[in-house]
């Protein structure tokens, strides 16, 4: 297995490689095609493929720049599907699943020249993501042949790409940057609805969702922007949710799931799949990047994980995304689960 990491210095899109070894391991159990005893899938370049030809095969017109555009986000580990898909699509007997979609967009890999002073959140590169997550959701919906498959775009990665800015994640500078990163999340998922709502039709519901309009007004969206959601609605009037996937966080080179912080270094992880148990031990793509980049061995890392972390400031976090989401936190998803609340600072 290849778990070197081809970093092309100030691009934030990097060449198909594992970096973590538990990652490998989950794609090898959960994700990569057999046929019997014959791999079908050889490398996970070839499961990207199988994806992406699945993915166009049921979008309306794509052409081979939307090929192209589709497998770059995938393969690139910007976005990535729901696990039934991952695991099922292109392969015989199929279904697409009726239920519960989720796309998630893997932040880690929109940060350019991680660990440095100029690191930057690539924003163009993340709009662009989200238009295609919000596509493909729309298109296994529709392809699914039902109304009620409840789609839903969220993300991985969080931490390790505050980590990645130099943002902790317990300080008030993290919290602020993942409130600016939700907030990108916000109005570009708005605006690519509106684009599929005039190119496809608008829910039902959507031309008078009060609450769409307040997250416009809140973006500070132009006024033309917002009469035009008026009058053409959204393909989606709800859709961005914090939804775990610790599945798609492990393949996608073992980030942190959903808003987690990170887990720390050389961590066990128990993978179980079809053909047995594995047990191996990972430090996940953050903190894997930040040795490989030049940290020394006695250095310990100077972003805090989950150890560090308290009760608290998984709230705070919490609190400083929930404005910018359609769908409520659950927080008993982000609470130690041995840890009590503390009472409020003064």
């Amino acid at each position: 297995m290849d778990y070197g990491f081809r970093y092309r210095h100030g691009v934030h899109a990097t060449a198909t490689a594992f970096v973590d070894p538990a990652a490998v391991e989950a794609w090898d159990a959960w994700f990569r095609w057999r046929d019997g005893n014959e791999l079908r899938d050889v490398t996970i370049d070839a499961t990207w493929s199988r994806v992406t030809r699945a993915l166009c095969a049921i979008a309306d017109g794509a052409t081979a720049r939307d090929e192209q555009r589709i497998g770059d986000a995938i393969g690139n580990w910007r976005l990535v599907v729901d696990a039934r898909v991952l695991a099922g699509a292109g392969t015989p007997g199929f279904a697409w699943p009726r239920h519960d979609l989720v796309a998630a967009l893997n932040l880690a890999r929109f940060v350019s020249l991680p660990f440095t002073p100029k690191a930057a959140f690539q924003r163009e590169a993340f709009d662009d993501a989200v238009d295609l997550a919000l596509r493909a959701l729309d298109d296994m919906c529709r392809a699914a042949d039902t109304a009620r498959c409840a789609p839903r775009l969220t993300v991985i990665g969080l931490a390790d790409a505050l980590a990645m800015l130099g943002a902790d994640y317990a300080s008030a500078q993290g919290r602020a940057c993942a409130a600016t990163i939700a907030r990108q999340l916000a109005q570009a998922s708005l605006d690519a609805s509106m684009r599929l709502a005039r190119e496809r039709g608008a829910s039902d519901a959507s031309r008078f969702d009060a609450a769409a309009l307040v997250r416009a007004e809140c973006l500070r969206l132009p006024a033309a922007t917002i009469d035009a959601m008026r009058r053409d609605g959204l393909r989606f009037p709800a859709v961005t949710a914090i939804v775990r996937q610790p599945r798609l966080a492990l393949v996608a080179n073992n980030v942190a799931d959903a808003i987690d912080p990170l887990a720390g270094e050389r961590r066990t992880y128990t993978i179980a799949g079809a053909h047995g148990e594995r047990r191996v031990v990972a430090s996940g793509f953050a903190l894997t990047l930040w040795r490989q980049l030049g940290a020394r061995p006695a250095d310990a890392p100077p972003f805090a994980c989950d150890a560090d972390v308290g009760a608290r400031e998984r709230l705070l976090m919490r609190s400083a995304l929930q404005p910018w989401l359609d769908h409520p936190i659950d927080a008993a998803h982000f609470r130690p689960a041995s840890a009590a609340l503390p009472p409020a600072a003064p």
